[in-house]
């Protein structure tokens, strides 16, 4: 690994890393990854902690998509959708004081297993 990585937290979905070399965050999460300068990741943390989650729930409630809270991007036709749970726990994965995990028991690693 890069001596000017820095692993700032990690959850079961996600990793969060700093790279002192470039002054940049990489928030990778499920499929998303995310690169930020640091006002960026300021801006993406501030707007993760201040959303209405339930408000989106209620307003989406007849959607006929699973995930309702909507992330806009900067790119017009393209809106990452959120669950609740999925908004908690990226929530908690920007915080930079991470909260204790407890250790991923084998059952919880959900990983497909492609034999060659």
């Amino acid at each position: 690994m890069c001596k000017n990585l820095k692993v700032l937290n990690r959850s079961k979905n996600g990793i969060l890393i700093y790279c002192k070399h470039n002054n940049m965050y990489q928030l990778l999460y499920n499929n998303l990854n995310f690169n930020f300068t640091e006002v960026e990741f300021e801006s993406f943390h501030n707007y993760l902690h201040n959303i209405e989650v339930d408000y989106w729930e209620e307003e989406y409630k007849y959607s006929i998509y699973d995930k309702r809270i909507p992330i806009p991007t900067i790119q017009s036709n393209l809106l990452i959708l959120l669950n609740k749970q999925e908004v908690e726990e990226l929530a908690a994965l920007i915080k930079l004081r991470p909260k204790k995990y407890d250790l991923l028991s084998l059952c919880d690693i959900e990983y497909k297993l492609y034999p060659n």
